[in-house]
């Protein structure tokens, strides 16, 4: 015993010795005020979860502090955590009052430094933060436009940091599935909490884990897979224990309680709401006070426990109520003085509208009966109105495509029309050019005759002009050819080059006499080749143009181009 007592008397002398040195310690290196606002402020985000009294305490104390400092990220944060506490007391009126003071300090902050990666993860974290402020009021549609802005935000902006990308995009899943919890879309809500869970399996976040595994066993609770829904809420409880989140393990008791509650199992779901209810109160939470009330409520009625229903029933009332009008107290007051009188008397009149209900109920068959014929009846009236319009619109949509299918062959015919006349014309010009090219021919035929009987001085001059007529006779020839050719088939070489780029300029040259159905005799004429040699030019390009067979000639062939 004696033994015992000195080691504790050494026990006590050592801690009261460390207690002194950090007292020292404290008046020999007292923190800035800097140093007293971030200390203040981390005491008080710790708190959140555990004693709401003492967040707003410590938060308070760091708010006297940053009065005298300039706008900037402390402000930002310990806003941002005042609409946080005040938004889990049910004061939302100052939670978001509060939460748009931080939303216009990010805003400013990134006017100045917009590529500020501080400046736009808390840009990110205040727009979800709001969206889990409307949350708490049930405003659903504004929650989700806060979340969307922020993915969006995320998605045109670049954050260096992937796990804080990852963190965010878990929120922003996370709380968009408690919207379609909210609203009762069960699978909507299970796709992204598996989402979030599965980018958070990455991270390895143990507060994120639990919040996930509650809420998807919520989503199980209400497709009523109760196995599994209990499950998950037990997994998160575990989770939090461990953590020390007191709000969070409140929460996990409430689920767990309505859990047993569905399965029918009275005894187990009251234990859990009153734990739920006394870990509420102790750390100040009223949307876990409000719940834990709420389903004691409800339990109580099914057990017929009437009294502790109503006693019950008044708190919640009166908490659920002074979230939103704090100015209604005490008219609440008055009704709920009233409440129990108006029980009872719901009891008394509970038989007479039963034998009120009896009496209706046929009159009420009747009419249901008549309303269904009717409702058929307009109903089948509405199908052939419909019927007949749709048979009105498919004969207007026939008649248009007769319409158009037929200006569609007269613009055919049309441009077939104007093709042939161009062709004509061209063909007429090369017969044109063949007259031309002949008479040439025959020009030099009879110059070289008199160079024979000329004088000898006149010879080299006689020779000079029948070599020149050749000459420009050929390169006349085709740049006329060429150019009323390209005027009628503008596209005809760019394609042809197009798809066989290795043919030759004389190549292309046959290729466009062929086009305009020329033959072999008329070809010769022109381009002063030997008929041979125009048939043996004939057969390399089939080869070129890859035609296999005599089923298709090349005049054919090139018109399809």
């Amino acid at each position: 015993m004696a033994f015992f007592k000195i080691i504790y008397i050494s026990l006590f002398v050592f801690f009261l010795s460390l207690v002194q040195e950090k007292s020292s310690y404290k008046q020999n290196h007292p923190l800035t005020p800097e140093g007293e606002i971030e200390n203040y402020l981390n005491k008080s985000i710790h708190f959140v979860k555990i004693d709401l009294d003492s967040a707003l305490y410590y938060a308070n104390k760091s708010h006297k502090l940053l009065e005298d400092f300039p706008s900037g990220s402390k402000k930002f944060n310990l806003y941002k955590n005042l609409g946080t506490i005040y938004l889990e007391r049910g004061n939302y009126t100052t939670s978001m009052e509060y939460f748009f003071e931080a939303k216009d300090i990010a805003a400013s902050a990134l006017l100045l430094e917009p590529k500020n990666q501080d400046y736009m993860e808390n840009q990110l974290d205040i727009l979800i933060q709001l969206g889990v402020a409307y949350i708490y009021q049930s405003n659903y549609d504004e929650a989700i436009i806060y979340f969307n802005d922020a993915m969006l935000y995320l998605d045109e902006n670049k954050i260096e940091d992937q796990k804080v990308v990852s963190s965010i995009k878990i929120k922003i899943y996370n709380n968009t599935a408690v919207v379609f919890l909210q609203k009762q879309e069960f699978d909507k809500a299970l796709d992204y909490y598996k989402k979030a869970r599965h980018i958070n399996a990455e991270i390895g976040n143990q507060t994120t884990e639990a919040t996930l595994a509650n809420n998807i066993g919520i989503c199980y609770l209400e497709k009523k897979d109760y196995d599994l829904s209990l499950f998950f809420f037990e997994q998160s409880l575990k989770i939090r224990e461990e953590l020390g989140d007191k709000r969070g393990v409140a929460q996990c008791y409430n689920n767990i309680g309505k859990n047993h509650a569905l399965t029918n199992n009275y005894a187990k779901a009251k234990e859990y709401f009153e734990k739920a209810l006394q870990l509420g109160r102790e750390i100040g939470n009223t949307e876990s006070i409000i719940n834990s009330l709420q389903s004691l409520t409800t339990l109580f009625e099914k057990t017929q426990n009437y009294q502790e229903a109503y006693e019950t029933s008044r708190e919640w009332t009166q908490l659920k109520d002074s979230l939103f009008n704090r100015e209604t107290v005490k008219r609440i007051a008055q009704i709920e003085m009233n409440h129990k009188f108006e029980a009872q008397k719901e009891l008394y009149q509970l038989e007479l509208k039963r034998r009120e209900v009896e009496k209706d109920k046929a009159k009420l068959t009747y009419l249901t009966i008549g309303g269904s014929l009717v409702f058929l009846l307009s109903i089948a009236v509405l199908l052939i109105f419909l019927q007949k319009s749709k048979l009105k619109n498919m004969r207007l949509f026939k008649e248009k495509l007769e319409l158009k299918h037929l200006n569609t062959t007269l613009e055919k015919e049309k441009l077939k029309k104007e093709l042939d006349f161009k062709n004509r014309e061209l063909t007429t010009k090369m017969m044109y050019l063949l007259k031309k090219n002949e008479l040439m021919q025959t020009l030099s035929n009879k110059l070289s005759t008199l160079k024979k009987t000329a004088i000898s001085a006149n010879q080299k001059a006689i020779q000079e002009m029948v070599v020149e007529i050749n000459s420009k006779k050929d390169k006349d020839v085709w740049a006329e050819f060429e150019t009323h050719f390209t005027a009628v088939h503008p596209d005809f070489y760019a394609i042809l080059n197009e798809q066989f780029p290795n043919l030759t300029p004389n190549e292309r040259k046959l290729c466009a006499f062929l086009k305009l159905n020329m033959n072999s005799k008329e070809i010769s004429a022109i381009t002063f080749q030997s008929i041979n040699s125009i048939t043996v030019s004939r057969t390399r390009l089939r080869k070129k143009l890859n035609i296999i067979g005599d089923d298709t000639s090349l005049s054919n062939f090139l018109n399809n181009i």
